[in-house]
């Protein structure tokens, strides 16, 4: 997860509610787990012990996921010393014939050094975990669900009384009830009570002050390190709005608590009844109207009604819908397109069709291509359902969804069940196309005519679709002299003829103006932006003479940020004939050879004095540039131009292009951005002008 103000596009959309599946929900074993655990910071060291009540089916043994990095095990059942076996991150733990079909105690005491490197000044931040699981230091304490810092039943149903000793000061925090934190003897002792963790439990412990503010029968709490006391109030605030809102919308919220927590790195997780963010992201003025409500909404939605993973994960796609997504709706209908459009935008640009795949194979995002299906076709997916059946129908079968499977798994068929029961269609070709099918179709306008009559005119023309054919409801609006006209058709073949009678005169016809339907936008509706970089299997960077001397400073960073994994960096002298054609690039500094330039959008202004954007701040308002821009000779490919300002200020603002992804062009002043945009769409497939 990212840190600095760098954070802005990331954080938006890409905060991670825990969803670590089980593997078999129908054979779960319930598992009361009274769990003791000392922190000593000063050492990474973790002591624990963990006496559980376990039901017990007829099997022959108990397996347990405990991390590797566990020592010093000991087992007791029913008080006595228990043989095992551990390896692989599993502890087995035979059981007698009299064991079987019935309660037993099993105790594990155990210890274990959790010392992951934590990113400090991370630059790619489009796999959000950074690859931590469990930390524990003086500055903090972090352990994943699944990192196996407990002894964790591999089908187990659990719940817990948790009591965590820490040196005085440090505070810990899970999900459930707080019973308290209470400091004596040098130790400060923290005990809750979680009564649903059916994925597992994580922990955060750090020198927090705590201020809880009671919202009916919900406690709103921020568990803040020293440094960020005063955002307790504005974050208490939005966090009682957010529970009212999803209260009213969905149902009660299922947990005592929603706690904001402060980490010691940078992180953005979301698990039940708490949200983990760091200190940096907190201070972003944009996470109290945005990423708070996803991760509260995620209480109902991924941590209140479970996933099914083996059949997808739906909760984040439905999540984006309620939270981002709902908050530009009730914004206003321009915001509320604008979020449509970029949704399309982020799946066309960051999903090649080769590497698509079925929302019912997506289960959480690990990098931009599977955050553009599981979150923005996913919402999109919801939206054109909703559109379907209707605001009574859709709201109301949410609620009876989140009735009926309250902490129980639900797949995607259960929600096409309850939305069928709701409104009274049959759904299974809605969501067999659009959940378990990959991809989306591709549209456009051909043969469009109008036919002048006396006083009015017909249109017509086809609808085509590229294959694969997809069945789809897409708007035709046509704008006239006297105003839109507007018609519903139903695509279901490779064309379908289409026609408007008696219209004043025509001036413009579009598909989809709204953005209401999922579909692959073809690449001249899309303006280049920085994720088309960002998707990018090859890219060159060119260190131009202009750059001087950090120009290979500042490639590395831009490339690193953007994840070129396969980029070439080279010297501008070290460029031939053609060399570029196949490839995107990135010009750091102003080239020597000005037809690179050449497919430089109307408006901007690029030579040795610097740039200016027509209609933007004057250039005393910034000192670097970065902008995309056709590739001058390759269609398929794009160009980027990074005009750099003074070293240090570059280098921050070189950090920060990658959180920026849909926009066109970016200027930075002292390394903080000043204005960012998208060039205009001058021609369009799915529209037509009449002259």
């Amino acid at each position: 997860m990212p840190i600095r103000l760098a954070a802005l596009c990331v954080w938006t959309a890409a905060l991670l509610f825990w969803g670590a599946g089980r593997p078999a929900w129908a054979a779960a074993l319930r598992v009361t787990h009274d769990l003791s655990i000392e922190l000593v910071p000063s050492a990474h060291l973790l002591n624990g012990h963990d006496r559980m009540s376990i039901r017990v089916d007829d099997r022959h043994k108990l397996v347990f996921s405990l991390s590797e990095r566990v020592t010093q095990i000991r087992v007791e059942t029913e008080g006595k010393p228990r043989t095992f076996k551990f390896s692989n991150s599993e502890l087995e733990i035979p059981l007698e014939s009299d064991e079987r079909r019935r309660t037993i105690e099993v105790a594990v005491a155990y210890e274990a050094v959790f010392n992951d490197p934590v990113p400090v000044h991370p630059l790619n931040t489009d796999n959000p975990g950074f690859g931590v699981t469990a930390s524990i230091s003086e500055a903090g304490v972090f352990l994943l669900a699944g990192a196996g810092w407990y002894p964790d039943l591999v089908d187990g149903q659990d719940s817990f009384v948790l009591r965590v000793r820490a040196p005085a000061g440090i505070v810990a925090v899970t999900a459930g009830l707080g019973l308290g934190h209470v400091t004596s003897d040098g130790q400060t002792l923290s005990e809750w009570r979680i009564d649903h963790a059916a994925r597992g439990l994580a922990l955060s412990a750090a020198a927090y002050q705590v201020h809880e503010r009671n919202v009916g029968d919900v406690t709103a709490a921020a568990y803040l390190l020293p440094q960020n006391q005063e955002l307790a109030p504005a974050y208490l605030d939005a966090t009682a709005r957010y529970l009212k809102l999803y209260s009213d919308l969905f149902g009660p919220y299922p947990f005592p608590k929603f706690a904001v927590v402060e980490n010691f790195f940078p992180t953005g997780f979301g698990f039940p009844s708490y949200t983990l963010l760091g200190s940096t992201v907190l201070r972003l003025p944009f996470i109290l109207s945005t990423s708070l409500g996803h991760e509260i909404a995620h209480c109902w939605w991924g941590n209140g009604v479970y996933v099914d993973f083996e059949t997808g994960n739906w909760s984040e796609a439905l999540t984006t819908y309620v939270s981002d997504y709902l908050y530009k709706e009730m914004e206003s209908p321009a915001a509320a397109r604008d979020y449509r459009l970029q949704a399309l935008r982020n799946y066309s640009t960051l999903v090649p069709p080769a590497k698509d795949f079925p929302l019912s194979r997506f289960t959480s995002r690990t990098d931009t291509l599977t955050k553009a299906v599981g979150y923005d076709k996913g919402a999109m997916v919801f939206h054109m359902l909703r559109r379907r059946i209707g605001e009574d129908a859709f709201w109301g079968a949410l609620r009876d969804i989140y009735r009926e499977k309250l902490f129980q798994p639900a797949s995607w068929d259960d929600l096409r069940d309850a939305f069928e029961r709701r409104s009274g269609q049959a759904l299974g070709d809605f969501f067999d196309q659009w959940v378990k099918r990959k991809g989306a179709p591709q549209v456009r306008l051909e043969e469009v005519r109008s036919e002048p009559a006396p006083g009015w005119e017909a249109v017509t023309g086809h609808v085509v679709q590229e294959k694969p054919i997809f069945t789809a409801e897409m708007e035709l609006a046509l704008e006239t002299r006297d105003g839109r006209v507007g018609q519903t058709i139903r695509l279901s073949e490779a064309s379908r003829r289409f026609e408007f009678r008696g219209v004043s005169e025509p001036k413009q016809l579009a598909i989809d103006p709204d953005c209401h339907t999922l579909r692959r936008l073809d690449a001249a509706e899309i303006p280049p932006t920085v994720n088309s970089l960002k998707s990018a299997p090859s890219a060159t960077l060119v260190i131009c003479a202009q750059a001087s001397g950090n120009g290979r400073r500042l490639a590395d960073i831009i490339s690193r940020s953007l994840g070129l994994r396969n980029a070439a960096i080279l010297d501008e002298e070290e460029i031939g004939p053609g060399r570029l054609d196949d490839r995107d690039v990135i010009l750091v500094g102003l080239p020597r050879d000005r037809s690179l330039l050449r497919t430089t959008p109307s408006g901007l202004r690029l030579d040795a004095g610097g740039f200016s954007l027509e209609g933007s701040k004057p250039p005393a308002d910034a000192d670097t540039f970065f902008g995309v821009m056709p590739h001058p000779g390759s269609p398929l490919r794009v160009l980027g131009i990074f005009l750099p300002g003074t070293p240090v200020a570059a280098e921050s603002a070189a950090a920060k292009i990658t959180h920026y992804g849909r926009y066109s062009y970016l200027t930075f002043k002292d390394g903080q951005i000043q204005d960012k945009g998208s060039w205009p769409v001058i021609h369009s497939p799915v529209i037509h002008r009449w002259n």
